[in-house]
């Protein structure tokens, strides 16, 4: 398996690549085990603007394009893309799901 900083820059790149680095606030890649105990990657993309969160095909040929560059890495994780935008109505309350909560 390759390096997992190669990995997490080989895969921003690509992110960067499609949606416009331009267009993105931040990428928080996090290792976990998903529903099925395989290992995972959480990508959690939050763009500038809700406009600019690709629509559910986009996102689903973007999501091949990093399995299929996990593959090339040897690495057998499955990328789960999440996305958020700074512009996004919020109340007071809410939290960024993709920070970590206080009690944590």
């Amino acid at each position: 398996m390759a390096d997992p900083f190669e990995t997490e820059r080989a895969l921003k790149r690509i992110i960067e690549d499609d949606l416009g680095a331009d267009r993105i606030f931040s990428t928080i890649t996090t290792s976990y085990r998903d529903h099925t105990d395989e290992p995972a990657l959480s990508i959690a993309v939050s763009m500038k603007s809700a406009k600019d969160i690709p629509d559910a095909r986009r996102q689903s040929e973007l999501t091949q394009r990093l399995l299929e560059t996990l593959a090339q890495l040897g690495d057998p994780r499955f990328p789960y893309l999440y996305f958020d935008a700074l512009d996004i109505d919020r109340s007071p309350d809410d939290v960024d799901e993709f920070e970590p909560s206080p009690e944590n």
